[in-house]
């Protein structure tokens, strides 16, 4: 499994988070905090986002989130 994020549609800046797995499917089946918590930690060490819900993170401008992407991809 695999961590994928998405760009939130009418949201601009936003991302959320899904799970990927080997056989294709990309779905948020399989995500619980405990994937989340270690991307929200690192966002707040690194001034690099804010998580607005459970699977949802937003950035200030598109060069924070492609930082984030950077590390979280």
């Amino acid at each position: 499994m695999k961590l994928v994020w998405e760009k939130y549609v009418g949201r601009p800046r936003s991302l959320y988070a899904r799970m990927s797995y080997e056989h294709g499917a990309v779905t948020v089946t399989g995500l619980n905090e405990s994937h989340l918590v270690p991307v929200q930690q690192w966002c707040q060490e690194n001034d690099c986002g804010k998580r607005i819900s459970y699977d949802t993170f937003v950035f200030r401008n598109l060069t924070e989130m492609s930082v984030f992407l950077l590390k979280w991809s």
